[in-house]
């Protein structure tokens, strides 16, 4: 039989006990989803049309990543952001950018697609669509991180994974090096003309992309945007780097020219 000592010192080890579990389901359901973040960035369709990807910004220090949710109908399949809720405010630190998925119950197939929040129709970038990337500069590996400005000098074809057009799909994949500029690719489909130079840049002697003719504008050289449309998509390569050693010219046609379509 427990000493009386003992008895009296149990409620208290249960209302320890009981506390700590309040506290750590408190913690979980600050970490639940909080509300319809809307979906506004690029999104990627996996070749088996299963899986949605897409690009979220968050404060990790301060707030749980926000999750990608759809409704599932045989007609329709309604996508969205749900914002993380807030796990602490004591702290400040850089926003971060990833990718985050959602595999689908069934394939998307002739699904409609939308945004749950509001309902609007969009058209996702076929992952079965993506160029095969045959050159990288030496050093250069995929990165998981999704920056918010990528650049400025290619204009209306600057990346900007998170402003999607609804009816005009694109998908940017980003590349980098240790002490090296950083690189991305964008594709968009279907395939359109160039544009003129973004306003304070200058413009690079013609080019050729195997056989199609590309645009190279330059901001001295700290960036650099070859873009062109093969007729079956609109590219633009982009290299930038604050130290101003953005890739030359040369290793950025290297890189295009390596670009197949499947």
């Amino acid at each position: 039989m427990p000493s009386p000592g003992r008895r009296k010192a149990l409620p208290a080890v249960g209302a320890v006990v009981a506390l700590a579990a309040l506290s750590a389901v408190v913690r979980y359901a600050d970490r639940e989803p909080r509300a319809d973040a809307g979906l506004f960035s690029q999104v990627l369709l996996s070749a088996d049309g299963r899986t949605l990807t897409t690009p979220v910004m968050w404060a990790p220090c301060q707030e749980a990543e926000p999750r990608l949710f759809a409704r599932e109908t045989p007609q329709t399949v309604a996508a969205d952001l749900k914002t993380g809720r807030t796990v602490d405010q004591t702290h400040e630190c850089p926003s971060a950018g990833r990718l985050v998925s959602l595999t689908l119950h069934a394939s998307l197939g002739t699904r409609q697609l939308s945004e749950a929040n509001t309902g609007k129709p969009f058209v996702p970038f076929p992952a079965a669509r993506l160029a095969d990337v045959g050159y990288l500069p030496p050093g250069f590996t995929a990165i998981s991180d999704v920056p918010q400005v990528f650049g400025s000098v290619a204009g209306p074809w600057t990346p900007n994974p998170y402003n999607r057009s609804d009816t005009v799909p694109s998908w940017t994949r980003y590349y980098a090096t240790v002490g090296k500029p950083a690189l991305s690719i964008t594709q968009n489909l279907p395939a359109a003309g160039t544009h003129d130079p973004a306003p304070g840049t200058h413009a690079g002697p013609p080019m050729s992309v195997n056989g199609h003719s590309a645009s190279l504008v330059c901001d001295t050289d700290s960036e650099r945007a070859l873009t062109w449309s093969d007729g079956v998509s609109t590219f633009t390569v982009v290299s930038i780097d604050p130290h101003h050693a953005a890739l030359s010219p040369s290793e950025l046609l290297r890189v295009a020219n390596g670009l197949r379509n499947p």
